[in-house]
């Protein structure tokens, strides 16, 4: 029997495609789609970083364009209840209420903001949280953003963790990484651990329906990025780092800079 689950989502292209992963294998109940709060252009002060910023998110939308267009028609299963809000609107109570009375066996998070302590109580235990990154190495904003700046693409994925009133600090059920290739761009690199971190987040909500899913404490502070910390200037970085062959040296020394990452996996 395919478990009762709702969905704590965003908006863009990379959420649907996420929604309709998930759906493949739960009985998604209701979909929450909560809207982005970042304005990225506001960390720009010059007309010169203003058009790198631009650049960067125009290609990050040609690129879940290409990954996910197929998405773009996905509509929520028949019976289930579909609610768009503001951001922080999946924390109102109402809100909340009516997850509630869904009686979700699972709840399952992608992209939201964060989720205040009623929703966490309400659904205490039974919160999954897809996190774009490896915890607990990056945690915060920008996740997969960070690695590819610091020059540390081995960094780049997902982590499947029990959602608690940290950020990014709960126990992790598995870790995903995307196959990198020689080409690939920054936003590649991304799109292809959504993909795989979504096949992982639904076969998670099976898992626990069924009778539970195994955990391991975080340990371990990692480094933690705000929006704050975003520039223009990391902006350039990042593009500099892939111009000057850095996806290149990671694969010829790819073997020991993976052998120093301690990942979690779900097993078959």
């Amino acid at each position: 029997m395919r478990p009762r689950a709702i969905l704590l989502t965003s908006t863009f292209l990379r959420h649907l495609s996420v929604a309709r992963r998930v759906s493949e294998d739960v009985d998604l109940q209701g979909v929450w789609c909560e809207a982005k709060s970042f304005e990225p252009q506001r960390y720009g002060s010059t007309a010169d970083e203003h058009a790198a910023i631009a650049a960067h998110f125009a290609a990050r939308d040609r690129s879940e364009d290409a990954f996910f267009a197929g998405c773009r028609d996905w509509e929520v299963q028949a019976q289930a209840l579909l609610r768009k809000v503001g951001p922080g609107g999946v924390n109102d109570p109402e809100h909340v209420d009516a997850m509630a009375r869904l009686q979700p066996d699972v709840v399952l998070v992608f992209g939201t903001g964060i989720l205040k302590p009623p929703i966490i109580a309400r659904f205490g235990g039974r919160i999954i949280n897809l996190h774009l990154g490896l915890s607990p190495y990056y945690r915060g904003a920008g996740t997969n953003f960070w690695p590819l700046v610091n020059r540390e693409p081995e960094y780049v994925g997902a982590t499947i963790h029990y959602l608690d009133a940290g950020i990014d600090t709960g126990p992790i059920i598995a870790h995903v990484r995307p196959q990198i290739a020689p080409d690939d761009g920054p936003h590649d690199v991304g799109n292809k651990a959504i993909i795989a971190a979504a096949d992982t987040l639904a076969r998670a909500a099976v898992r626990y329906a069924r009778g539970g899913v195994a955990s391991v404490p975080q340990t371990g502070g990692g480094r933690l990025y705000y929006r704050k910390h975003f520039s223009a200037d990391a902006v350039h970085r990042l593009y500099e780092n892939f111009r000057t062959g850095m996806i290149s040296e990671y694969l010829a020394d790819k073997t020991r800079r993976d052998a120093v990452l301690d990942l979690r996996t779900l097993a078959d």
